[in-house]
């Protein structure tokens, strides 16, 4: 009898590990970056005018974005940069070579990035710091 409860304890045991969550959320496909994607505010907060990224890959791990801010005190505005992303999902965009605009800068972890959202946090840490939503 002691054999067949320390069978059906390994059994579960086993079982259990190798359950996984195919509804994972928390993934990096570098394939959805491409795209537009429109920067999506807390409830409540008025005038916080349109920020979007439009993500042009050049290859899996890098290309260019395009990136439109539009509010009612400074107008419209789009700047070009270039970008790399990591395969576990680290984004940093920076000024294309003798560019001497607004210097720019983003360095940041990709935490979830699927085909209609992506959110992104500080860079190693779980502080969340922006949410998109994919626009075209």
């Amino acid at each position: 009898m002691k054999l067949w409860r320390i069978t059906f304890a390994l059994l579960a045991a086993f079982s259990l590990a190798s359950c996984s969550s195919d509804d994972d959320t928390d993934t990096y496909e570098a394939i959805e970056l491409s795209g537009t994607w429109q920067k999506v505010y807390d409830e409540g907060i008025a005038d916080a005018g349109i920020v979007q990224y439009t993500f042009l890959p050049q290859s899996a791990n890098n290309g260019t974005v395009d990136i439109f801010t539009s509010d009612w005190a400074a107008g419209d505005t789009t700047v070009y940069r270039i970008y790399t992303v990591t395969d576990a999902g680290h984004l940093h965009i920076s000024p294309i070579p003798d560019d001497t605009s607004v210097a720019l800068t983003v360095d940041c972890d990709i935490r979830s990035l699927t085909s209609t959202q992506m959110i992104w946090n500080k860079h190693d840490t779980n502080e969340e710091i922006s949410k998109f939503k994919k626009v075209k």
